[in-house]
């Protein structure tokens, strides 16, 4: 189509192509060519408004794919502006429901309502289906606001719809809805029926990311009621649903409400490794999210990169065939012209090339800034809460055990004295996972008193000698750069406990001209043997080193091992 519409010369078709194009595109996950499509025809498009209202439509659509809402909802906005200039009135009601969707996941809950009420009012009962379409998200939109009353309204009349029409598949999304809100309003016993209800439409339709959603939903709604055993087995089949899918925020939460469910069961022991898979695979997520970022905005500046590119090319074209067609007398001067046109597009280019390369820099750090700023909040709300409430609380069962084994003269009795020594196992680990989160020497005493009980917690009980020494570190580094050192430790530490074989580990970190440098050093089996183990480990230590604008560098030990030797400049 793209070939016959240019050798007819017909400017609609050709751009009419570049907006099919896109859409194919879309549909086969390539997202950047679906961009570069949908741009290529806005940038041919003068005169035709339906025409670029759909390709801005289709940029919006890319955006929503990369989860980058701000950038589709000012696409939908020129997308909705141009579809009202030329009355299309289907797609005014489509673009309308894209910048409430759009709206809802930037938590902007006010707009995203007046975009879906909007979307009503223009349809006018006239298609029921786009109707209840929009009622069945509105009900999502009420339970995000907490307003259960009117999502269980909407879910109703989506509800009433579907069955009356026998779309048996999406009656399951009205169902989940009316759980969720049910659960709101304390009305445990219709939350489960409806929470079953999804669960079996989904099962039948092999629906596998909503019934790792559901079984959450409904593992939350046990757990609440003190059923842990059901909260249990519901949050391992919603486990194995996410697992079998890489779903990693249903397994992030499935994780987190088995740990408080064993918890609540005094199994300590299984809490523990379920809170230590919470972590790890929340960790996954954020360096997911972090590669993603990255690589959607190095994609966009080799995007970018092409265009201007053919941009020269089709100039110095241009330039060639118009000097072609002019006098012999004329040849220098168009040459010259030329030369200065292609200097001077040189030197924008360039300039234009560091701008992006530092606004791609800039973002990235943005990104890394944010990414792991949301997981030190996260640590140090979970380390609160385990030691303040979890930790206490048994400490508070060890002191009575021990009272009433004392009153009872059973302190002697070997299964008093195993229930005891469980107990405070328990509490160990606990606390341990606490310190590991948030430790509270890193806030009150600084790094080198975290540091110390970072080395003797892990490295201890891994039969490791240690040596840990610290010069002219006379006062308190900045928060930022204490909390980047005692993760990239522990990051090291966890790297040679599992991998390295390590009989020593020697810990230096001192002041030197007004840089940090932390050398951690092994004797171990070498970083070359074990460096593809450590992927993601090495990401993390970089991501947190770009923040503080740090350097790290891996070499063989003359021990044997790895010598790993960080600078974090203070100024």
């Amino acid at each position: 189509m793209m070939k016959l519409s240019k050798e007819v010369n017909n400017d609609s078709l050709i751009i009419y192509s570049f907006n099919l194009k896109g859409d194919i595109l879309l549909e086969k996950f390539k997202y950047n060519a679906s961009l570069e499509s949908f741009n290529t025809a806005i940038k041919l498009n003068e005169d035709y408004t339906k025409l670029k209202a759909y390709s801005f439509n289709g940029l919006g659509n890319n955006y929503s794919k990369f989860e980058s809402f701000e950038e589709a909802t000012k696409s939908f906005l020129k997308a909705l502006e141009l579809f009202e200039k030329v009355k299309d009135t289907f797609m005014i009601i489509g673009t309308n429901i894209h910048l409430a969707n759009d709206f809802r996941k930037l938590r902007d809950y006010e707009n995203s309502e007046n975009y879906y009420l909007k979307a009503l009012k223009i349809n006018n009962n006239k298609n029921e289906f786009l109707d209840n379409f929009v009622y069945n998200n509105l009900s999502d939109l009420y339970n995000d606001m907490n307003k259960p009353e009117l999502s269980i309204q909407n879910a109703k009349k989506a509800l009433a719809y579907f069955k009356k029409m026998n779309f048996e598949r999406y009656l399951a999304y009205p169902y989940y809805n009316m759980a969720v809100s049910y659960n709101k309003i304390n009305n445990d016993n219709l939350a489960e029926n409806y929470f079953l209800k999804a669960i079996k439409i989904h099962i039948k339709f092999d629906n596998q990311s909503e019934l790792a959603n559901s079984f959450n939903g409904l593992s939350t709604l046990y757990l609440e009621n003190k059923d842990y055993d059901k909260a249990i087995e519901s949050s391992l089949k919603s486990l194995e649903y996410s697992k079998k899918n890489n779903l990693l925020e249903f397994q992030i939460s499935s994780y987190k409400l088995l740990t408080q469910a064993y918890i609540n069961k005094n199994n300590f022991k299984l809490a523990s490794n379920s809170f230590k898979k919470y972590d790890s695979v929340k960790n996954d997520f954020y360096e997911e999210k972090k590669l993603k970022i990255t690589k959607q905005l190095s994609e966009k500046y080799q995007s970018e990169k092409k265009e201007k590119e053919l941009l020269k090319a089709r100039t110095e074209k241009a330039e060639t065939e118009l000097a072609l067609t002019k006098s012999k007398g004329w040849i220098f001067i168009l040459m010259a012209s030329l030369l200065i046109a292609v200097f001077l597009f040189f030197g924008i280019s360039q300039r234009i090339k560091r701008k992006n390369q530092e606004a791609i820099v800039k973002e990235k750090e943005r990104g890394f800034k944010a990414i792991i700023d949301a997981q030190e909040e996260e640590r140090s709300k979970i380390a609160r809460e385990l030691h303040d409430g979890v930790v206490q609380q048994i400490g508070s069962v060890i002191l009575k055990a021990r009272n009433l084994f004392t009153k009872k003269e059973l302190t002697q009795d070997n299964e008093s004295k195993e229930v005891l020594q469980r107990l405070e196992n328990s509490n160990q680990d606990l606390r341990n996972i606490s310190h590991q989160m948030m430790p509270r020497a890193l806030k009150e005493l600084g790094v080198i008193s975290a540091l110390n009980d970072l080395l003797e917690g892990s490295l201890s009980y891994a039969n490791i000698k240690y040596s840990l020494e610290h010069f002219n570190i006379e006062e308190r580094l900045p928060e930022k750069i204490e909390v980047t050192i005692y993760r990239i430790v522990q990051e090291l530490i966890n790297n040679i406990i599992k991998h390295s074989k390590a009989t020593e580990v020697s810990v230096q970190l001192f002041n030197a001209n007004n840089t940090v440098i932390l050398i951690v050093e092994d004797n171990g089996v070498g970083f070359a043997k074990e460096k593809n183990k450590k992927g993601i480990g090495l990401l993390n230590i970089s991501s947190r080193l770009d923040i503080v604008n740090g350097n790290v560098n891996f070499e063989p030990s003359p021990k044997s091992g790895t010598l790993v030797t960080i600078k974090i400049p203070l100024k």
